[in-house]
């Protein structure tokens, strides 16, 4: 009797891929080649918009550092020379701007003075979570060295206001952005500028007095 004997097929053989495969494999290259064409252009929006955010928060810092400035400026100019009363209001303008400033583009050794060290002591008393004493020294030598200060004086008289005009040179973090946007520093590095301006009234007596009653004469 004969049997009849059933041939299965054996499944098709299934290759796997290799890196020769994979090389000379030209499948989906029309798509991949659109996709790289926009990544490196998706890449830089992406951090225009975070220097775009951090410029913001370095605004807010000079709007504050300028109220400073000129509060200073306003109290110390007739208690003190107009010099160091010019003195008191950078001093006071670095202060005010060393939170927004930047800590990582260096400037630590900038930072090697008393005022430096009094803000170090005065941070770790009201900070409850302070950061390294380097990364906080970074940035109040940056602040330091790239916030400039300019107030028009002295005043004419107790009742003419004083304004204060501060500027803080920005620091990319990104190249490419640097060069679309940023300025050439004294130093040779990009830039970006930015200004704020405060107004207060002179806080000198009206009557040209250096005493209201109280011992209100050259302070130091």
């Amino acid at each position: 009797m004969n049997r009849s004997v059933k041939h299965l097929r054996r499944p098709r053989r299934i290759d796997r891929p290799t890196m020769r495969r994979l090389a000379i494999d030209e499948d989906g290259a029309a798509y991949t080649i659109s996709y790289v064409m926009v990544i490196p252009l998706y890449a830089l929006l992406i951090c225009m918009i975070i220097e775009s955010v951090l410029m913001m928060t370095a605004k807010l810092g000079t709007v504050y550092a300028a109220f400073a400035a000129v509060r200073t400026a306003t109290v110390w100019s007739s208690a003190t020379t107009w010099e160091k009363a010019e003195k008191k209001a950078k001093l006071a303008a670095t202060k005010a701007m060393t939170p927004f400033a930047s800590g990582t583009q260096g400037g630590i050794e900038k930072a090697a003075n008393a005022e430096a060290i009094s803000y170090e002591a005065a941070y770790h008393v009201y900070a409850k979570k302070p950061i390294s004493d380097k990364f906080l020294l970074n940035k109040y030598g940056y602040a330091q060295e790239h916030v400039k200060v300019q107030i028009d004086g002295p005043p004419t008289d107790a009742t003419a206001p004083i304004t204060a005009k501060v500027t803080y040179e920005f620091p990319f973090n990104v190249p490419g952005i640097a060069r679309l946007f940023g300025k050439r520093g004294a130093d040779g590095k990009m830039y970006f500028p930015i200004t704020s301006e405060a107004t207060l009234d002179n806080e000198a007596p009206q009557d040209g007095r250096k005493t209201i009653g109280i011992g209100y004469g050259i302070l130091e």
